[in-house]
């Protein structure tokens, strides 16, 4: 619910005359698969740089595995919201709603939505299918990667064309923002990170789950 508002205020508003029933879910799922994604990244990446700690213990091929099902799970979620409202909307061809698309299917803009259903979802649901990929943390690594990369082309996507002009148009400011928010979050992350067992500490049922992924 308090996405749900959320999304209407940060991005449904800024065209106040259109309107989306499920966009708040859509943009749920998205989240949820940046999560995973991030999830899966970071994971990889800290058994990489410490591959004897009790993490790479605990990330073991099996546990991975059970990672990118539910990356696989979500990205099929987030395409099943996104094709659902595209659908709806473009088949009831209603005036107030339909130039959101059009917006969006125009002037440069439909190689960005071309590349999101390639590289968000076609691409991520073939390599997601292939068990030796999921099990393997570095393959999963890249494909986590892309995956959140296109968040942000999603993102930029639906957003941008809102503001206007003759067609797609990439200003500095799209790539500043980015990367300064992007930027301050992830050195926030790390300080953090820095603080705390990557493992949680004092749990009775740690060594028996860190037994039972690596079955």
């Amino acid at each position: 619910l308090t996405m749900t508002f959320a999304s209407v205020d940060w991005v449904m508003s800024l065209e106040p005359r259109w309107s989306s029933t499920i966009f708040g879910p859509l943009l749920i799922s998205g989240q949820a698969v940046s999560a995973f994604s991030f999830v899966i990244a970071m994971a990889a990446l800290l058994v990489r740089t410490a591959p004897s700690s009790a993490l790479a213990e605990a990330a073991t091929p099996a546990r991975m595995h059970d990672l990118g099902k539910l990356l696989f799970t979500f990205v099929m979620v987030w395409a099943y919201f996104a094709l659902s409202q595209f659908l709806i909307i473009w088949s009831g061809n209603l005036p107030e709603e339909i130039p959101w698309y059009l917006r969006r299917t125009r002037g440069g803009w439909q190689w960005v939505g071309l590349a999101v259903i390639v590289l968000h979802f076609a691409l991520p649901f073939g390599l997601l299918l292939m068990r030796r990929i999921k099990r393997d943390a570095q393959r999963l690594l890249r494909v986590a990667l892309l995956v959140l990369a296109m968040r942000l082309v999603d993102s930029w996507w639906m957003i941008t064309p809102a503001f206007g002009g003759d067609g797609l148009a990439l200003h500095w400011m799209d790539a500043a923002a980015a990367a300064g928010l992007g930027g301050l979050w992830i050195h926030l992350f790390c300080r953090q990170l820095a603080r705390m067992p990557l493992l949680p500490a004092h749990d009775p049922i740690l060594e028996e789950a860190v037994i039972h992924g690596s079955v």
